[in-house]
């Protein structure tokens, strides 16, 4: 059985030099013009051979190509994404910084606007144990802010500085149930119907105006704003709107839900209420100046 296995492989071999001798020679007379009548027969009968052999060394030569290919169309695949992914996060960027540009120029108008004297600052951190309770912000004693000073944004009023450090304070937000507000409706300005406005505990994100008289002139739909008394939230302030009315069980007095403005889960920027406002400021001063001598001309 190995014998003829043997004999089966020698036979193999001396075809295989047999044709590749046969290649060899019609290569070698190739360049000839003038072939022998046996030469000729060879050629003719080897032909088809050599066509194979030359189709399988050009797809062979094709395969090696397109795998070549393949690696380079591999390399460039990858270049490209991380080209895009670059400028997926630039693009990302760039609408962040649209985003922060636009708040800015809405609080730079509302600063012009308000006539106080307003320090912009920015949200660094929440207290996860109380997200709707306090915040950070990057603004301390040395810019000027100090405990209890009025914290607002272009919206309306966030709440009040509970703390200040050197380069840093606490702000104690609105929907705190520490925090109070006294409040009136803009509509009537009822001075006789100053309500609290206070956390509402059924939804963090709402706010309640209490202690009002059944009478109150107040209806759902009424804008509520600060009233200015206790002298830390200045007259005017805008809180938010009237959701509902709830009347207690006793029947003594009114409740009115209120949906604020300000979306104190998305706070980024505020502004800290300095001081008085610079109509009050240049009044006052013209006051001094009508009862002492006359100004001066500057030239």
């Amino acid at each position: 059985m190995a014998n003829r296995h043997s004999k089966g492989y020698r036979r193999l071999y001396l075809l295989l030099a047999l044709v590749l001798g046969l290649l060899v020679l019609i290569n070698y007379t190739g360049s000839r013009k003038d072939f022998t009548p046996l030469e000729d027969a060879v050629r003719t009968l080897f032909a088809p051979v050599q066509q194979a052999f030359a189709r399988a060394g050009t797809n062979i030569q094709s395969f090696f190509d397109t795998v070549a290919q393949f690696q380079n169309y591999k390399i460039e695949n990858e270049r490209l994404l991380k080209e895009i992914a670059l400028l997926e996060s630039r693009l990302l960027s760039l609408k962040e910084l649209q985003k922060e540009n636009y708040r800015y120029r809405e609080l730079l108008e509302f600063k012009q606007n308000s006539g106080f004297e307003l320090l912009p600052a920015e949200v660094i951190a929440r207290d996860p144990s109380q997200w709707f309770g306090t915040i950070t912000i990057n603004r301390g004693y040395l810019d000027g802010v100090q405990q209890e000073m009025a914290v607002i944004s272009d919206r309306g009023l966030v709440g009040m500085v509970a703390s200040a450090s050197p380069h840093s304070s606490q702000v104690i937000l609105l929907t705190d149930p520490r925090l109070a507000v006294s409040a009136v409706v803009q509509r009537s300005r009822e001075m006789g119907m100053v309500g609290i406005v206070e956390s509402y505990p059924q939804s963090p994100a709402y706010l309640r105006l209490t202690n009002l008289p059944l009478e109150a002139n107040i209806l759902p739909g009424d804008q509520v704003i600060s009233s200015g008394m206790g002298g830390i939230f200045p007259q005017g302030l805008y809180i938010g709107r009237v959701k509902e009315l709830v009347q207690d069980q006793p029947g003594l007095v009114l409740t009115a839900v209120i949906e604020p403005r300000v979306n104190f889960n998305r706070l980024e920027e505020v502004l800290v209420v300095l001081g008085g406002s610079y109509q009050e400021e240049e009044g006052a001063a013209e006051g001094e100046r009508e009862e002492g001598d006359p100004p001066v001309e500057e030239r």
